[in-house]
């Protein structure tokens, strides 16, 4: 038990490639909407909008559901982020690589068993360089 991190951006991570590594092909393209059929539902469809990277059901298409954690929670129906992470990891991992790495303090392992995502920066790799603050008005 510990905290182990996943190396993967699952935030900004594409919807469409989430659905692929699932094994869901779209049924239907319409621009930026693509049609699969429901993940989580025998019965029913999703369509994910590529350019906002969020997806609705089309039972009812006015709501916009989110986002890659609402979807992972639809299909495994916990609201528990570490499960989450767990569960979107497991399913990339068919796709590409996807490492994890175990964290422990002082060589001791913690209690709890904490799993979170994040893009892993080598030591060697420059630091990502901030946007520089515009100049504020003066008064």
């Amino acid at each position: 038990m510990g905290l182990t991190v996943i190396d993967l951006d699952i935030k900004n991570l594409p919807l469409e490639d989430f659905m692929k590594a699932m094994g869901f092909e779209p049924v239907n393209r319409n621009g930026n909407f693509l049609t699969f059929e429901s993940p989580y539902s025998t019965k029913g469809e999703i369509v994910v909008d590529t350019s906002a990277n969020g997806w609705y059901d089309t039972k009812q298409p006015d709501k916009l559901y989110g986002g890659i954690y609402d979807l992972a929670y639809e299909i495994i129906g916990s609201a528990n982020k570490s499960e989450l992470n767990l569960f979107i990891a497991s399913e990339m991992k068919k796709v590409r690589e996807v490492k994890m790495y175990d964290v422990t303090a002082n060589g001791k392992e913690t209690d709890g068993n904490i799993i979170v995502a994040a893009p892993v920066r080598k030591a060697d790799q420059p630091k990502p360089e901030q946007p520089k603050r515009k100049r504020g008005m003066r008064l």
